[in-house]
């Protein structure tokens, strides 16, 4: 189940339907001066968190709605008088099998609302709350009124009505030398929001000097749900841009699905 602590209101949904069916490409190159943008709704957007070397978040998205973004980002965490990172941290070392989310806040601890591609740029920051679920129950605090800033947009993709699904089963890898991830490339509807933790067998890659993100496809799997990678893969072959170099995946962790 997605963490999200205050679920999109109809309104939000019907604003941001219009807003795809007009085909809005500003959305994704917005105007810094237009700060009260009437085409794309401010909302309440939440965030995925996980990493240990780096931080990184990933957008809940939705499709036909002001939440139909995937956005992942390399992010700095910082607080007042206390380490959130660290915080986090030693959390997540105690509870291996816990999930982290970041949501923004006012300075009196409500939820904050803004428009999502005014924010997505390098040097951008906002207040927010750090929670941590387990399998059930309700997210917890781990820190409030952290300051999150962005320093690295390694993906940002406003979905378009004429989105084309892949045929192959296709992800977007990142990171660094230290750790690497997976999040699968959502498409056209319906499609699946998918995080993984891998380790990969390259001499050629090296994420620490490449772009942001590089396309991996998995040759031989149809871009299905029941056909994604799950723990149990453990010597994938994958392909850089589809007929690119050969990578062996293995799969730690699954950080994040949804359908």
């Amino acid at each position: 189940m997605k963490m999200k602590i205050t679920p999109a209101t109809l309104v939000d949904i019907c604003l941001g339907f219009s807003v795809i069916l007009s085909g809005v490409t500003l959305a994704q190159d917005p105007n810094p001066q237009m700060s009260s943008n009437n085409r794309v709704p401010a909302a309440f957007h939440e965030f995925e968190m996980f990493g240990d070397t780096s931080v990184y978040l990933s957008h809940y998205p939705m499709f036909g709605s002001i939440h139909s973004y995937q956005a992942l980002l390399e992010v700095k965490l910082s607080g007042d008088g206390n380490d959130p990172r660290q915080l986090y941290l030693s959390h997540k070392q105690k509870n291996p099998t816990a999930r982290y989310s970041v949501s923004p806040a006012t300075p009196n601890g409500e939820n904050n609302y803004w428009v999502l591609p005014e924010m997505m740029k390098k040097g951008k920051s906002f207040r927010a709350n750090i929670h941590w679920q387990k399998s059930k129950g309700h997210p917890l605090y781990i820190s409030r009124n952290v300051t999150v800033e962005i320093t690295k947009i390694i993906h940002f993709r406003l979905f378009q009505p004429d989105d084309k699904k892949s045929d192959v089963l296709t992800y977007l890898l990142f990171g660094n030398d230290s750790e690497a991830f997976l999040a699968h490339y959502i498409g056209s509807y319906p499609d699946f929001d998918q995080i993984l933790a891998v380790t990969i067998n390259s001499k050629k890659l090296h994420l620490n000097d490449s772009a942001a993100v590089t396309i991996v496809t998995i040759p031989g799997r149809a871009n299905k749900k029941s056909l994604r990678l799950l723990q149990k893969d453990n010597a994938v072959i994958g392909r850089v841009n589809r007929d690119g170099d050969e990578l062996k995946i293995s799969v730690g962790t699954q950080i994040h699905y949804e359908t």
